[in-house]
């Protein structure tokens, strides 16, 4: 063989990296959760037992999977860091980022969506990735800006609210028109853009921030579901069969926050519902039917409680700020309801992440005013709902991962300014909230 031939000869792929590539096709063709082992190994066109030489599971090969997409992020940062002004480090990793999701969408779904069904060791992989991510974000925004502005974001806010637009479409299938979305994506960063040498808040400022406000005892409003009395009901069917049903609700949201939904039975919820398994199938299919029924009557309270506070404000600032007050309170006191939504839900699969990006595009309806503050806030992209949303769900996510979600109300002040700051403009949103958070303490040091 010539050493030409030697050169050009193309690399020998083993059975390890066949395996991962036929995880990716798998993962995204069917879901992490349907990607069973046979359909791993049917992609990659190796035995089973060739599959368990080189990996201990399921969840084991889709860690190699991911890790080898999060490589990729990785080796940017660095790179760009090096290589770029700290003026553009956020366009060029937003580029660089559809730039791979269009060249290898089994990848990308491996990375931003199915990861985030995967087991214990996947999601804490996937977490360290989405806080590198977000602390190179915050290093850079205090770095030089561009023209004199820098951007005056939290790092984990404007990587939540651009990853889930990107996560979404992915989702879709639209890959290969992401980059239809980059300039509305840029636009939507730099309309929180102010002079430089207005230096932005850390998140340690805005959780201190968040602190400073009074911790309300807030009650259930009226017709909000509650937990009802263990055993068996007297009563009309309808009757009984209502209170059966708001049973197994309550009964799949404890479950998916204590159990995990991939784990949870529907023994384990008839038990923990004080229900019969016959009364169970009368009302639901099955464990993904309940847990689907869950998550819409999450919805449904959650949007009730924030659409009937929004109407009380005389502006739309004032709405913004009433309706994000009621949310996060709602989230606060149900935390079971709201981890069933924004983590269990990609455990589930396809019809439950609709639900849930559903359900989050159903409170972007609250942000049409914004467009009308004025002749900047007109010229915006409508995607700029759907980044805010994304951000504002995403700070929430972190909360309840971290297990801090009785300290939900922290993020008021956070979520009001990305609400507000793109349609008034930072300055003028960053003092609206400084002034509200100044007002709810001195009301609550004088009542």
């Amino acid at each position: 063989m010539s050493t030409k031939s030697q050169r050009t000869a193309p690399a020998k792929v083993g059975p390890r990296e066949r395996l991962i590539a036929g995880m990716n096709q798998a993962a995204a063709r069917y879901g992490y959760k349907d990607a069973s082992v046979a359909r791993v190994v049917e992609q990659a066109g190796v035995s089973r037992a060739t599959f368990y030489q080189h990996f201990t599971d399921k969840e084991d090969c889709f860690l190699a999977a991911f890790e080898q997409a999060a490589e990729r992020i990785e080796l940017a940062l660095p790179r760009i860091e090096e290589e770029y002004s700290p003026a553009l480090r956020a366009s060029q990793l937003l580029d660089d980022l559809l730039a791979n999701i269009i060249r290898d969408p089994a990848a990308a779904r491996i990375l931003l969506l199915e990861a985030r069904a995967g087991g214990p060791r996947v999601r804490g992989a996937y977490m360290r990735l989405m806080n590198r991510i977000g602390e190179t974000f915050e290093r850079w925004l205090f770095g030089p800006g561009e023209n004199g502005y820098r951007l005056y974001i939290n790092g984990r806010a404007i990587m939540e609210g651009t990853g889930g637009v990107l996560v979404m479409r992915v989702f879709r299938g639209e890959t290969a028109r992401l980059a239809d979305v980059r300039d509305d994506l840029m636009a939507w960063m730099y309309a929180y853009a102010m002079p430089e040498e207005r230096t932005p808040l850390t998140p340690e400022d805005w959780r201190q921030l968040g602190a400073a406000l009074p911790r309300a005892t807030i009650s259930p409003p009226v017709g909000d579901r509650r937990r009802l009395p263990r055993g068996r009901s007297a009563g009309p069917p309808e009757a009984v069969a209502g209170e059966h049903r708001e049973r197994i609700l309550d009964a799949v949201a404890v479950l998916a926050r204590t159990k995990g939904y991939t784990a949870m039975t529907v023994a384990d919820i008839v038990k923990t519902g004080a229900v019969t398994r016959e009364g169970f199938y009368s009302l639901f299919r099955s464990k993904e039917d309940a847990f689907l029924a869950a998550q819409s009557a999450g919805l449904e309270q959650s949007i009730s409680r924030t659409a009937a506070a929004f109407f009380t404000g005389e502006s739309w600032p004032d709405r913004a700020w009433a309706g994000l007050e009621a949310l996060l309170s709602f989230v606060a006191m149900q935390p079971d309801l709201v981890y069933l939504d924004v983590i269990e839900s990609y455990s589930v699969g396809a019809a439950a992440v609709r639900r849930s990006f559903d359900n989050l595009m159903a409170y972007t309806l609250f942000l049409e005013d914004g467009y009308r503050q004025g002749p900047a806030a007109e010229r915006l992209p409508r995607l700029c709902s759907e980044a805010i949303g994304h951000a504002i769900l995403g700070v929430m996510r972190w909360q309840v991962m971290e297990g801090r979600t009785e300290d939900m109300m922290e993020l008021l002040p956070q979520a009001a300014y990305l609400v507000l700051a793109p349609f008034l403009g930072p300055a003028a949103a960053l003092e609206l909230v400084q002034n509200r958070v100044a007002a709810s303490s001195n009301q609550a040091a004088t009542a």
